[in-house]
């Protein structure tokens, strides 16, 4: 049940009304009702019972939700956007500050760690420097997690979804 569902952000109110209209369009969920944790991740008021979740991102353009019947965290990034990425080098770990020698690179590590933690369901402020993505692999607190990254270039975005299936052959819809 992987899906990508993408839509211009312009066209929702809200982040929460796009989903809700994911739930009630794709899965028949008639009045999803979305909660937050303590962290502020969005979830559905019972999700293990649904046997579904979710994890969203945005940009400034585009918004992209992630569905699966495992727990997921998504991530995307303008790949044109400008970074000034080097004052924040200094959160990462020295291992891995030697594998971004670009804004792509930086990118990348970028959504690697953010999906990880959006799909722990931590937040970046606390966890940024135990999180690691090194050599293609994604480590908290040298442990590496237990969950598949995948990455894909999408309408000049550089989306991540990290998740205990594989999202390489996920559904991408367009939400009208």
């Amino acid at each position: 049940m992987e899906k990508i569902f993408y839509a211009n952000k312009s066209d929702f109110e809200s982040s929460e009304s796009a989903v809700k209209k994911i739930f009630r369009d794709y899965f028949g969920i008639t009045s999803p009702n979305v909660l937050r944790t303590a962290n502020g991740k969005p979830y559905l008021e019972n999700e293990m019972d649904l046997g579904v979740y979710f994890s969203v991102s945005h940009t400034k353009e585009m918004l992209f939700i992630a569905v699966s019947n495992q727990p997921v965290g998504i991530d995307a990034e303008n790949i044109n956007r400008e970074v000034a990425y080097a004052a924040i080098l200094n959160k990462f770990p020295d291992e891995e500050r030697k594998e971004i020698l670009s804004t792509r690179d930086f990118l990348l590590h970028w959504v690697a760690k953010e999906s990880s933690v959006k799909w722990l369901g931590r937040t970046l402020a606390h966890d940024l420097k135990k999180i690691t993505y090194i050599h293609g692999k994604l480590a908290c607190e040298n442990r590496e997690i237990p969950a598949l990254m995948t990455v894909k270039e999408f309408q000049e975005h550089l989306v991540c979804v990290c998740c205990a299936l594989d999202f390489s052959n996920a559904e991408w819809i367009a939400l009208p």
